[in-house]
């Protein structure tokens, strides 16, 4: 049909579904009026714009202009549904990638949930005393060490330590350095174990030292471990990574065993030199 100006609809409609659900009819106010068929109010120009012809009479020339837009929108751009293709969402994900994060595995038979120790192979031999100058001595009989204050030749008798270095995906260095320690020359270790409910410090002997090449915090043999931290001044705690919040400890009377105890306990000296 033309319209005012010798407008043909039909150009403008081209991509309509039906061209014959618009009628025109005359009243008193305009020359021509639009309306939609009731059983057709819409017509699909493509995928993901529609156009709508309202049920109520509008003027044929803003029908008009409403069309041409709606043409030259078609003719200048191509419009794209809202679904994603494969290649858009693709896309999308490729530029979006996440983190990568590398996890050190230190043990595939141990359960994932574990926290798991590893050894380092890396060993540090040194001389250890408490702030008050007490060395560590071995009683061989008692199977456990002392402290004591030794001068001149009687150095000697003082042990000598191995710490030996571990590492874990969950370290934290405000926790700690991991470490087992083992008397030099020796196959003895220092454990910390309960006994009637409170944590004990003992010298065990140990047979395979590869056993303690990986250590599983859920495991008994976490008892070899503790953690060293300097603590200021040179000074060092060593911390029961089994038992936290109980420390190696030395009496402040000579000749007395080395033992556990918490940091509230006055009696006791938890800091060492460590040479």
């Amino acid at each position: 049909m033309m319209c005012e100006s010798g407008f043909d609809l039909r150009q403008a409609l081209d991509s309509c579904d039906d061209l014959d659900s618009l009628e025109f009819e005359m009243d008193s106010q305009s020359p021509l009026k639009c309306a939609a068929v009731m059983n057709r109010p819409h017509c699909d120009l493509y995928e993901g714009v529609k156009l709508e012809v309202s049920l109520q009479a509008h003027n044929m020339r803003q029908v008009a202009h409403l069309i041409i837009a709606m043409q030259r929108m078609k003719n200048t751009q191509r419009l794209q549904g809202t679904e994603f293709s494969d290649q858009e969402l693709l896309n999308i994900m490729m530029e979006n990638v996440i983190e990568e994060s590398v996890v050190m595995t230190v043990q595939d038979q141990v359960d994932s949930g574990a926290v798991v120790y590893t050894s380092t192979s890396q060993e540090v031999k040194c001389n250890v005393a408490d702030q008050y100058q007490k060395s560590l001595v071995l009683n061989e009989e008692a199977l456990e060490l002392q402290a004591m204050t030794l001068q001149g030749g009687s150095f000697q008798r003082r042990v000598q330590l191995n710490l030996s270095m571990y590492v874990t995906p969950s370290y934290s260095s405000g926790k700690g350095q991991p470490v087992t320690l083992g008397i030099v020359d020796t196959n003895l270790y220092l454990s910390c174990s309960s006994e009637n409910g409170m944590p004990i410090l003992q010298l065990e002997e140990v047979g395979d030292k590869l056993r303690l090449k990986h250590i599983s915090a859920e495991d008994d043999l976490s008892r070899f471990l503790f953690l060293k931290r300097g603590t200021g001044l040179s000074m060092t705690t060593f911390e029961s990574a089994r038992y936290q919040g109980w420390f190696i400890s030395t009496a402040l009377q000579e000749r007395e065993p080395v033992e556990m105890c918490t940091k509230q306990e006055a009696n006791r000296i938890t800091s060492f030199r460590v040479k």
